[in-house]
């Protein structure tokens, strides 16, 4: 039999009392700390204190992006006020240039109605000018043919009279081959022969083509053996053909019979090309064919012969003037349209100015 000791057990009890009493007091402990952490947590005045910190900052943030939207709105008032007053200025531009279109339109419709006047009496104007000129012309071109048909005759008056005389002192007539001489001219200098058509000069050879007629005529003159007249053609020389007629004198005019006198009828002096030659403005020109041409005489011994046609008189004066201004003596041959360059028995008879 065993016996319990009382007092061991004892302190056994005690201990653990103890170790619960402490374990208490750990537990007080620790909920002490919590509630006076939740107690200074739950402070009215200490819990809002970061909120008061960011409520000054959103103020201050909000008080600046007021001021900035301010200004903003400050600016484009200001532009919006820009915008109108330039809106009002183009608008202001636009009547001024509108009106100032008009105005012009108005003053161009006036100046075109002036100018359709101005140009129909310029128009007017120069169609009479034009039938002055042409009237001028007409009548210097018919005091030349005039001129022209009185020398003629004259010629012919002198021919005829001179036949007479040589029939009252020659009473014995012989029957034999003559050959008179084809050109017999007044001017007795040096002579240089121009064609002026349509505004174009040309030199014309006919010094040369008459000499090379000259030197064949015994030749053709026999085939009036056969025939009473003939045809022969000379050239071209320098764009020129010459062309000529020979007959046989009738035996009612000479008096004799059997008798066999060759006459030259007539000639006429021909273009191969009727553009040929030179613009006078170009031909007035250094270096041009015309003056080269002039270059080999001298101008005070030397009479300019120009055939003129109607269409080139205008032309026919400045070339006047250019070779007087030159001293060149100046002859003038009117020729109406379509009448080539001619000569006659007596030849043709130039007259200088």
């Amino acid at each position: 039999m065993s016996f319990i000791d009382l007092d061991e057990g004892q302190d056994s009890f005690l201990d653990i009392v103890a170790n619960l009493v402490g374990v208490l007091i750990i537990l007080v402990v620790v909920v002490g700390a919590q509630a006076t952490s939740s107690f200074i947590a739950t402070r009215p005045e200490a819990a809002p204190a970061v909120p008061q910190v960011d409520q000054a900052e959103a103020d201050r943030a909000f008080e600046a992006q007021q001021a900035q939207l301010k200004s903003e709105l400050s600016v484009l008032e200001s532009t919006a006020t820009k915008f109108r007053f330039d809106r009002l200025r183009l608008a202001k531009q636009a009547d001024d240039e509108k009106q100032l279109s008009q105005e012009l339109a108005t003053r161009r419709h006036a100046m075109l109605m002036q100018l359709e006047v101005m140009r129909a009496k310029h128009k007017q104007r120069k169609q009479e000018i034009v039938e002055k000129l042409d009237l001028k012309q007409r009548k210097q071109f018919e005091v030349q043919t005039q001129k022209i048909q009185l020398v003629s005759k004259l010629e012919a008056i002198e021919k005829e009279t001179n036949a007479v005389a040589a029939t009252r002192i020659e009473s014995k007539v012989e029957t034999i081959d003559h050959f008179p001489n084809p050109i017999a001219k007044t001017v007795f200098s040096n002579e240089i022969h121009f064609r002026l058509d349509r505004g174009r000069i040309s030199w014309v050879p006919l010094d040369e083509l008459v000499e090379q007629m000259k030197g064949e005529l015994k030749l053709k003159a026999e085939k009036l053996k056969q025939a009473t007249e003939t045809r022969e053609t000379i050239g071209p020389i320098d764009g020129f053909r010459l062309k000529y007629e020979l007959g046989l004198v009738p035996e009612s005019e000479t008096g004799q019979r059997n008798s066999r006198i060759v006459r030259f009828e007539r000639f006429t002096v021909h273009p191969t090309n009727l553009n040929g030659g030179e613009l006078l403005e170009d031909a007035l020109k250094q270096n041009s064919q015309f003056q080269n041409r002039l270059q080999r005489f001298e101008p005070r011994r030397t009479t300019v012969s120009v055939w003129v046609y109607p269409n080139s008189f205008e032309e026919h004066a400045k070339l006047k003037d250019w070779l007087h201004e030159r001293g060149f003596q100046m002859a003038s041959w009117p020729l109406s349209n379509g009448r080539p360059i001619s000569g006659g028995p007596n030849g043709f008879r130039t007259s200088a100015q």
